[in-house]
């Protein structure tokens, strides 16, 4: 399982191996960074943090303005030096570009995985934002499973009053239900029993 993302000049990895653990691969400008974590200690909680593309299409739009007006200011005017006619047509050019750089600028949209001992943070919109909520899923669902088979482990060695505080813990952050904490409550008493 495997998940590539790119913005702007930034690029990260995501890939899980089957032994449980997720390496993170982020490369910057002038920076790579490279560490692992193990799917456990990965938060089982999402938080979207998404910006709005309509403040950058404003300021877009008033370059846009002054392009256009620096480039059909000549025709209004008398009489106009030919040095000065290119440089309002320069100056047309650049405001243009930095009307259209509005328009491709990588907005910070994150989608973070928190509640855990590692937050991991995501860039929400690469390579699909759907793509990016089922990686985070997939992982939230391995991770719950991991913690849930490790925790719900029938052993009579346990004390009674550790495993019922794993399954009360399990239970109140929703990694089992209240049928399976019954099931895994009486599956215990039944081995203390058996012994």
């Amino acid at each position: 399982m495997k998940l590539i993302q790119k913005s702007g000049l930034k690029r990260k990895e995501f890939e899980f191996l089957n032994n449980g653990e997720l390496i993170v691969k982020e490369k910057r400008f002038l920076k790579t960074t490279e560490f692992s974590v193990n799917i456990e200690h990965i938060g089982t909680k999402k938080h979207i943090e998404s910006h709005s593309r309509t403040g950058l299409k404003i300021v877009a739009s008033f370059f846009f303005l002054i392009a256009f007006s620096s480039w059909i200011a000549p025709f209004f005017e008398e009489k106009s030096e030919i040095s000065e006619n290119i440089l309002l047509a320069i100056s047309g050019l650049f405001m243009f570009g930095l009307g259209v750089s509005c328009f491709y600028a990588p907005l910070n949209n994150f989608l973070t995985l928190h509640g855990g001992q590692v937050n991991i943070q995501f860039f929400l919109d690469s390579p699909s934002r759907q793509k990016v909520e089922d990686f985070a899923d997939r992982i939230i669902k391995i991770s719950k499973e991991k913690i849930k088979k490790k925790y719900t482990r029938i052993d009579p060695d346990i004390p009674e009053d550790v495993f019922m505080q794993q399954l009360h813990w399990l239970l109140n952050n929703d990694y089992i239900n209240e049928q399976e904490y019954a099931e895994k409550k009486n599956d215990y008493k039944i081995s203390k029993l058996t012994r």
